[in-house]
């Protein structure tokens, strides 16, 4: 999914080799000129990252 697509309460699993999977909820999605900064929320707490508004992530 790209990631100008989406949504708050869609969720995206990370996975390290050797770690447990951490999974990550969209909490909030706002536009920042031609890029999109995505609130997230973990089992490590609140977080955010500017990502081009064409990157790809896995997302339910």
């Amino acid at each position: 999914m790209k990631i100008n697509q989406l949504k708050p309460g869609h969720k995206i699993t990370e996975h390290k080799d050797g770690e447990a999977a951490i999974q990550f909820e969209v909490v909030q999605v706002k536009p920042v000129g031609r890029k999109f900064e995505i609130t997230f929320l973990s089992r490590l707490g609140l977080t955010s990252a500017v990502y081009p508004a064409e990157a790809f992530v896995a997302a339910l």
